[in-house]
This record gives C-alpha cells, structure tokens and sequence, in this order.
C-alpha cells in the first residue's frame, strides 16, 4: 500500500464517452466496448495500476470477461501487474472490451475504479497511490465494432 491522495482533478476523464458500442462477432454481439483514460496529467506503466474495476448498473463487471486494448495489443486484467515495459500514454485512451453474449441495448450506468501508482513519487520507500472513481450513462443503441 502506498501513500494515499485523495486527488479527483482527473477523475472524470476516466470514462470516455465518445467512442463505445456493442462488438459484433459473426453477425453476433458478443459484448460491447468503452474507453477509459489514465487519470492523471502524465502516462505510467501498466504494472503501476495496482486495481482496475468496473461495473454496469451498480453490479460488478467479472474481470475474467474484460479485456484491454492498447498501444495496437489486447491485455486480460489479470496480467497489468507484470506489464513493467507496457507504458500508457495519457493522451492514449485505452479500450475495455466486456464479453457478454447479446451485447448492451438501451441506457446503461457504467463505473470505473482505478488505483494507479506514481512510482516516481517515493517518499521514505513508499509509492503514492491515487484512487480515481467515474460513474456515466451510456445509451447503447446499435454502435458495432467488427
């Protein structure tokens, strides 16, 4: 555990809203997309994201159905506290693909929870941790991604 912030300058930037939908497999939706973005004016590796959580609706997301495409490569949520060399841009927004047979339809609340490690901020050997939290509606209506 690091040294705790309570900073919320960036918090909103978390959740995009611009680019999401549902993915279409075979003609099917298989689950649908949105982005998220480091909350914080400068990028960090992804092995600093210590958690990365979401719900929809106010029920929690199963990370084994979530994945992570950045920087042109898919990640499972699972493996971002071995991806030292992976860095994130924070101009770079990152897409969350969530497997659900059927995709979304309709208004959806979706929110986000990050806590993400500023290694270069140590003070005494401990790392700063900020955890950041965006809640949104999105409306889902026919948006594809083959």
């Amino acid at each position: 555990m690091g040294l705790v912030n309570n900073q919320k300058a960036y918090d909103r930037y978390l959740l995009e809203q611009e680019h999401y939908g549902n993915m279409v497999v075979c003609g099917r939706p298989a689950g649908y997309y949105f982005q998220v973005r480091i909350p914080n004016f400068r990028g960090n590796y992804l092995s600093c994201v210590e958690e990365l959580s979401f719900t929809l609706d106010g029920k929690e997301i199963d990370g084994e159905t979530i994945t992570m495409a950045l920087n042109g490569k898919r990640f499972c949520l699972r493996e971002l506290p071995e991806l030292y060399k992976e860095y994130w841009n924070a101009d770079d927004p990152a897409v969350m693909e969530v497997f659900l047979e059927g995709g979304l339809s309709g208004s959806h609340r979706i929110g986000a929870l990050m806590r993400l490690r500023y290694g270069y901020s140590a003070y005494f050997g401990t790392c700063k941790v900020v955890t950041s939290r965006c809640e949104k509606t999105f409306e889902f209506t026919g948006g594809e991604k083959a």
